[in-house]
């Protein structure tokens, strides 16, 4: 933010202190969270220069001086979330022990406990809106190993959509990579981001995923990563998610 007298919105300047997308700080102001000047702020049209004091649970906010962007190869068995009330490990206690900024960086995406794979990290508030918000439509691509090979009229079912507590869930594509026995691994690339999708869907159709690892999201792939590396995310990658995501 210029040092002047430039006034912006609310859910803007809270976006740019890393709070998240401009709509999770909309709730955040509608809830009473924000104060401006020492006096609660609840509507979404307030503005805000560089006079001003933002306080958000007691804490001075000012805006992130250097945007971030990493991919994370997240293992099984971590949860992406704050706080798990089971005690589990999460990507925080993660981010934490790497020496990386806990909490400013939000995630892009979840992956569920069991799941593995491709994880963007970043302190873009706008970014993180872009590529969850459903109009988007960014790319996404995961390894799903299951227990027997699928039929094919399984696979167009997969496509044409499987119904789930009320929700119509679609894969984009679903090809084989590797068939074995009883181990057969295909490529399935959506662009939806429903939670547990790939695991309701396969349920579905009777079949029981037995890892689940996400290889791409958007312009970012995740190559030659190990399981619990870090990386900063490459220019031109980072181009690629914002031409995706503010088309």
């Amino acid at each position: 933010m210029k040092e002047n007298s430039e006034q912006l919105r609310i859910n803007r300047y809270l976006a740019q202190c890393g709070l998240g997308s401009r709509r999770k700080c909309d709730e955040l102001v509608e809830s009473g969270h924000i104060f401006i000047n020492g006096e609660k702020v609840t509507e979404l049209g307030a503005k805000v220069s560089s006079k001003d004091k933002v306080e958000y649970k007691g804490k001075t906010l000012r805006p992130v001086k250097r945007l971030e962007y990493w991919a994370y190869f997240k293992p099984r068995q971590i949860m992406v979330t704050k706080d798990d009330p089971e005690g589990r490990p999460t990507i925080y206690d993660v981010l934490r022990r790497d020496g990386l900024d806990a909490d400013l960086l939000k995630y892009v995406g979840r992956l569920d406990y069991l799941s593995e794979g491709l994880l963007l990290l970043t302190n873009d508030g706008d970014l993180i809106h872009a590529l969850t918000h459903p109009r988007f439509r960014i790319k996404k691509v995961y390894l799903v190993r299951t227990g027997r090979l699928l039929e094919n009229q399984e696979i167009s079912k997969l496509i044409d959509g499987i119904e789930s507590e009320g929700q119509l869930l679609r894969a984009a594509a679903v090809n084989p990579v590797d068939i074995k026995d009883e181990q057969c691994w295909y490529e399935v690339t959506l662009f939806e981001g429903k939670n547990r999708q790939i695991r309701r869907m396969f349920e579905g159709i009777g079949h029981e995923v037995r890892k689940l690892r996400r290889t791409a999201f958007g312009s970012v792939k995740l190559g030659e990563m190990r399981t619990g590396e870090f990386r900063e995310l490459t220019p031109r990658e980072i181009g690629g998610l914002k031409n995706a995501g503010f088309k």
